[in-house]
């Protein structure tokens, strides 16, 4: 047990010096008092193997954001985690793993985050996507970043996996905005292709935004020319 909390103690540790990471998709907490109140017991080592496994992605997302991909070696990755060369390869095969299951992580959980969203079905259109935008890109702002660098492996199903998870979200966009005195022009068919297009559109300002730009704006200025787009449709 005692090692199972020394890991989880590490990781927090790991997360308060990377400010990225403070607010990160990534974050585990260790309820308050466990250690002072929960009887001795001992820790499952699958719960153990979890806490290194995210602590190894953890480093590894931060070492890639410092460099590019091919300098972000195992050896970078196992001294900012803190374990050795070997124990990586008890986890990973290679480094193309360790990004494949980063962006894995990373994805499944933006998704799960949007996706758990309790948005108002008062909001009007415009305010819904801002809503959802800001969900996205207000809580992690290196997040582009991060993508444009993990674009680099040689995951041969990184474009999938990105095109599942806009599927995703315009499926629960749809599930939100379907029946809108807004876009009651639109059938059925014609919303999803529409929505399709706002995703095609957001993810291109997303992984090419500048960084000057504040996250607020950026959901502003992305919910106006999506709401915009989709109402004007009725004008034609």
């Amino acid at each position: 047990m005692a090692v199972y909390y020394l890991l989880l103690l590490r990781y927090e540790i790991i997360m308060r010096h990377h400010s990225y990471f403070k607010n990160s998709l990534f974050k585990i907490t260790i309820p308050d008092n466990k250690m002072n109140t929960m009887p001795l017991k001992r820790k499952p080592k699958q719960a153990r193997a979890e806490v290194t496994r995210s602590i190894i992605i953890e480093s590894a997302a931060q070492i890639l954001l410092k460099r590019d991909y091919a300098s972000s070696t195992t050896n970078r990755i196992a001294e900012r985690a803190g374990v050795s060369v070997g124990s990586i390869y008890q986890y990973f095969s290679n480094k193309n793993d360790i990004y494949e299951s980063t962006l894995d992580y990373y994805l499944s959980k933006l998704a799960a985050g949007v996706i758990s969203m309790d948005v108002s079905v008062n909001l009007s259109i415009s305010e819904t996507f801002e809503i959802i935008v800001t969900k996205v890109y207000g809580e992690w702002p290196e997040g582009p970043e991060l993508l444009r660098k993990l674009r680099q492996s040689p995951d041969p199903h990184f474009h999938d996996k990105i095109l599942d998870l806009k599927r995703t979200i315009v499926s629960y966009f749809s599930s939100l905005v379907k029946g809108r005195d807004e876009i009651s022009h639109l059938e059925s068919k014609d919303l999803n292709i529409s929505l399709n297009i706002c995703m095609d559109s957001i993810e291109g300002i997303f992984l090419n935004a500048s960084p000057d730009i504040s996250p607020a704006r950026l959901a502003k200025e992305i919910s106006l020319i999506c709401s915009r787009y989709l109402t004007a449709q009725g004008d034609e």
